[in-house]
């Protein structure tokens, strides 16, 4: 499957994107009621990733940070209170795309993007999100990591240190 991708604006047409199964995080209710928004606000991008004309799944992205005793970075200088990160705020997958690795790019592509900016435009060592205990598996596929912060029961911290060589 070969997918492009545009940012969300104005003229994005989702009426035909549904990822409402299994969307306890309110997924769905986001992409089409709030996102084009909370972008406007500058509090996040929604990145719409495309297979031909048809909206596959979306990411929203965010400027971060996690606290330097929370991950461990084989690096000289250490700032004092929190490394910079990308946060993965929002990932869906449309309910008929879903199995054919659509999320699996949509990650890839979130680390290329992060490790581009690092060494050109923006400072960023780390991913980090927040998911869903029963979903940890799915992301340490891609060396994202648990972290010991607590936030409950039902949702883990996880993060992914960039390698920049």
């Amino acid at each position: 499957m070969k997918l492009t991708h545009k940012i969300l604006n104005s003229e994005s047409d989702l009426s035909n994107f549904n990822c409402s199964i299994d969307d306890e995080l309110g997924l769905n209710d986001f992409i089409h009621n709030d996102a084009l928004t909370y972008q406007q606000e500058g509090m996040g991008v929604t990145h719409l990733f495309y297979d031909d004309d048809k909206i596959v799944g979306y990411v929203t992205l965010a400027m971060h940070s996690i606290k330097t005793g929370l991950v461990d970075l084989p690096i000289d200088v250490r700032p004092k209170v929190n490394f910079p990160a990308l946060y993965l705020g929002r990932l869906a997958v449309d309910n008929t795309s879903r199995g054919k690795g659509v999320a699996r790019y949509m990650i890839n592509y979130c680390m290329v993007l992060a490790r581009e900016k690092a060494k050109e435009e923006i400072g960023c060592r780390v991913i980090v999100l927040v998911t869903k205990r029963y979903r940890v598996e799915f992301y340490k596929k891609f060396s994202f990591e648990v972290s010991s912060e607590k936030l409950g029961n039902e949702y883990k911290l996880m993060f992914c240190v960039l390698d920049l060589t």
